[in-house]
């Protein structure tokens, strides 16, 4: 008689009764397979200014994604304002894991140091540009993001040693591996609370604490390169996603969601390349006035690859004077790139899309239309005119 006493194994509701499909496995790596090597491909003959626009958008990309990852969300609506100094963070009611500037600052250190030069430097001029808040007041938290980092780089030069097989993104797949079993990476159970009610105890979920996977993210690229001879070690924002760790999926589940994400990945950072590529052509005739020399052309892909920036920023980032930025500025206005703007009394400086019709060529001296000397010249310049027309009144 079979024994009823015996104790029932817990099943997990999200458990599939088999694994997918082999063919459906393969046609996901296909997939990220050529997205991921016609960006690798692209990426290897990118123009310099082409890839420092790219390496300014993908570094803002990188940072919305670890603030949304360490509890912040919503930063791609709130970034700017708060990393030119002008907004703090807004309150969340998502449990943040670490202030977010040391968030920013631990990612712009690791990126300042990427193999690849034109991220390094263009990390570096970002890094040097930041003015938030920097949580001076707030208290430690409990795992900083560069032990996160610490923890990513352990996880891929372990995994860097394995052997490879016919797919490229393999290295994605013993990553995801080694996460889920990582007490710093796999998804945290959710807390339970028992509250006494008057209508009766009721339980609530707590809401878990973000995981790092920026850190991942910050690892993939590398790790791939590592088996692929002249790939760019560049970082794969959203390549390690949480669904992809959870514990109760089977193996080719998990790798066909490895697989998406990476094609997905790979597919996005190729749509930006195509944006760089666009502005940098549009805006050769532009400035086709200013001098070889000129660090205008900088500083609109700087401002269009990663978002606007007060003046003083740009002084850090690019290592010019006040009064060379406000004439880079200017070239910028004048020639229809840029336009500037006032937040709390601050001056934003905003890169414009290049317009499609001739335009006058850019001098190097052109003075701001809002600049704090423009009312002033206007008043100069009415009694000017009123001065001659008095005088030609005259017998």
């Amino acid at each position: 008689m079979q024994d009823l006493s015996a104790p029932l194994i817990p099943m997990n509701p999200l458990q599939s009764d088999e694994d997918a499909p082999l063919d459906a496995l393969m046609a996901a790596r296909v997939r990220a397979s050529l997205s991921w090597g016609h960006l690798q491909g692209r990426l290897a003959h990118v123009p310099l200014q082409v890839a420092h626009h790219f390496c300014c958008a993908l570094t803002r990309l990188l940072l919305v994604e670890a603030l949304g990852h360490s509890g912040f969300p919503g930063a791609e609506g709130w970034f700017t304002p708060w990393f030119c100094g002008l907004e703090p963070v807004p309150d969340t009611t998502v449990q943040a894991t670490a202030p977010a500037s040391l968030v920013a600052d631990t990612l712009l250190s690791e990126l300042s140091l990427c193999a690849w030069s034109p991220l390094a430097q263009a990390a570096a001029q970002i890094r040097a540009a930041a003015r938030f808040d920097r949580d001076d007041r707030s208290e430690p938290p409990e795992i900083l993001p560069a032990f996160a980092v610490e923890q990513a780089a352990r996880l891929a030069e372990l995994l860097a040693r394995g052997n490879e097989d016919d797919w490229p993104l393999t290295p994605l797949d013993r990553l995801h591996g080694a996460a889920a079993d990582s007490p710093h990476f796999a998804p945290p159970e959710r807390n339970r609370q028992l509250l006494a009610l008057p209508s009766g105890p009721m339980v609530f979920e707590q809401t878990r604490p973000g995981m790092a996977l920026w850190a991942l993210d910050l690892v993939a690229g590398p790790l791939i390169a590592r088996a692929n001879p002249g790939a760019r070690p560049l970082p794969l924002p959203g390549t390690v996603r949480a669904e992809a760790l959870r514990p109760e999926l089977w193996p080719r589940e998990r790798a066909i969601l490895v697989a998406q994400a990476a094609g997905q990945a790979a597919q996005r950072l190729c749509e930006q390349l195509d944006a760089a590529h666009a502005r940098v052509q549009d805006m050769q005739q532009p400035l086709s006035g200013l001098r070889s020399t000129s660090r205008a052309p900088l500083l609109y892909r700087l401002l269009a690859g990663f978002g606007p920036l007060r003046p003083l920023q740009i002084e850090q980032a690019l290592a010019v004077s006040k009064n060379g930025v406000r004439d880079l500025v200017a070239s910028l206005v004048h020639a229809g790139l840029a336009e500037t703007s006032l937040h709390r009394h601050q001056t934003v400086v905003r890169a414009l899309p290049p317009r499609r019709a001739p335009t006058v060529p850019a001098t190097e001296h052109e003075e701001l239309p809002d600049s704090p000397y423009a009312e002033h010249d206007a008043a100069m310049a009415d009694l000017d005119r009123l001065l001659a027309r008095s005088d030609a009144s005259r017998p």
